[in-house]
């Protein structure tokens, strides 16, 4: 078929500058033209482009006029004729506005692909609309990807840091497990440094870091971290030498966990002070494992290294739990007393089921359907197997990332009486606790998971887990 059809008048198509019966025929003769329809879908594409007058630099706009056969648009091609030069003032933008075109395609193709929008074995495709649309409506050719998760989303890596807050005593530190989401372009130390500025989950801790202290770049080398504060830093130091020991050596003992950072130096906004209210504060500091307590204990019975057999039995667990690792839990469930499954804050010994460390192995493939006492405000029996059970009453929300984690303290209480002291008079107790999920419920929906340990042969064992929630 002869095409009679100039590329003055696919601009002109392109600008909604014909009437509707000059539109009808254009829009007819690029259904059966695959010259016009490449010319029209080039122009299309790359003056959407030019319209956000995004800044292109010399050197791209020279490799795009390489990668485009501009030959095929000279003054002797007999289609084009002289109508070439009316057409620039829209040629110009659009071929510097392609650049943008060719950065966003450089990384998974080259300057070849462009190249095939306007060379005769290339196809714009699709179906022709109305002028006006958007090629990636109507061009499947031209269409720019789909946006994917990898391409709009900096990747992020889940890691575990260890981070140490003032301790309620304040003479020491206490370090706390986090696990954070770093991104690739993100640093480490700075994300250890606003793990700081928040709020411990373990009760009886606080964040030593002054009011209003931001950040304004670290970086590490030679094994020294160097962090530049602001000056709230020392404007907003509540004072005092055990005070200031524990802001420092919050920040130090937590870099230093680090396996590349030895020291850590400060500056104040760009430069070094002498002193920090008393300590020297121009010289890098070391870590200081003479300040690093352990967590704080309202009971006096109970050794240093007992406690760090509890604390460690209680991570275990929960992570146990969380992973339905029934297995693991059995390890550190009481090799005598077993552990004990209550669906409420109240304990019922008379009515919660206890199972030995042997049983618990093969309780989640189990289809018995045992009776777990009474559903709270109903009284209608709990009957459900040990996979129904737990899913409802054990860990029905992620504990192991609670919000909040007390020791021997109950975090919230509704109108049920809990009794774990009363029944475990010798134990002590982990409360994971989330203060609510939905604010339309005002903290009604609030959720504990409370461990339960007591001592046996110099080791402390799982005997309650007893699942919290508000109570009518």
């Amino acid at each position: 078929m002869k095409c009679n059809l100039s590329l003055e008048d696919i601009i002109k198509y392109t600008e909604n500058q014909l009437s509707d019966e000059d539109n009808k025929r254009i829009r007819e003769h690029l259904q059966s033209c695959e010259k016009c329809r490449r010319q029209y879908g080039v122009l299309n594409f790359t003056e959407s482009y030019a319209k956000e007058s995004i800044p292109v630099s010399e050197s791209v706009k020279k490799n795009i006029m390489e990668a485009i056969d501009v030959s095929r648009y000279s003054k002797e091609k007999k289609f084009l004729g002289g109508r070439l030069n009316r057409a620039m003032p829209v040629i110009k933008p659009v071929l510097a506005a392609a650049a943008v075109f060719v950065l966003v395609f450089s990384v998974a193709t080259n300057y070849d692909n462009l190249r095939g929008l306007v060379s005769n074995n290339g196809s714009v495709g699709g179906v022709i609309s109305s002028p006006g649309i958007s090629p990636q409506n109507t061009n499947a050719g031209l269409a720019t990807p789909d946006a994917t998760d990898s391409e709009t989303q900096q990747p992020v890596e889940k890691k575990t840091i260890t981070v140490y807050y003032g301790n309620s005593n304040a003479d020491g530190v206490v370090a706390e497990k986090r696990e954070v989401e770093v991104g690739k372009e993100s640093q480490i130390e700075r994300v250890i440094f606003e793990e700081l500025q928040k709020t411990p989950k373990t009760d009886g801790l606080h964040s030593t870091i002054p009011t209003g202290t931001k950040l304004i770049s670290v970086v590490t080398d030679g094994g020294i971290c160097t962090l530049d504060l602001s000056k709230e830093f020392v404007d907003n130091s509540p004072g005092g030498t055990a005070g200031e020991a524990m802001t420092l050596y919050s920040i130090i003992n937590s870099l230093t966990e680090l396996p590349d950072i030895n020291k850590v130096q400060f500056m104040i906004e760009g430069q070094k002070q002498e002193v920090y209210i008393h300590a020297v504060f121009d010289e890098p500091f070391g870590r200081n494992e003479g300040i690093i307590k352990t967590q704080d204990v309202n009971a006096t019975d109970i050794t240093e290294e007992s406690l760090k057999n509890l604390e460690e039995n209680n991570k275990n667990s929960i992570q146990a739990i969380k992973e339905k690792d029934m297995k693991k839990l059995a390890e550190i469930v009481h090799p005598v007393k077993g552990v004990r499954f209550s669906a409420y804050s109240h304990i019922d010994t008379g009515s919660d089921l206890v199972f030995t460390k042997e049983q618990l192995p093969s309780l989640l493939e189990s289809e018995v359907v045992y009776a777990w006492g009474a559903y709270d405000g109903t009284g209608d029996p709990i009957k459900l197997t040990f996979a129904q059970y737990y899913d409802k009453f054990v860990y029905d929300r992620d504990f192991a990332k609670a919000e909040k984690v007390g020791f021997n303290k109950i975090q919230q209480e509704g109108n049920t009486i809990v009794n774990i002291k009363e029944v475990y008079p010798e134990g002590k107790f982990f409360d994971f606790y989330f203060s609510g999920f939905n604010p339309d419920y005002e903290g009604l929906d609030w959720a504990s998971l409370r461990l339960v340990f007591e001592e046996y042969n110099g080791q402390w064992y799982l005997v309650c887990i007893a699942h919290g929630q508000w109570t009518i």
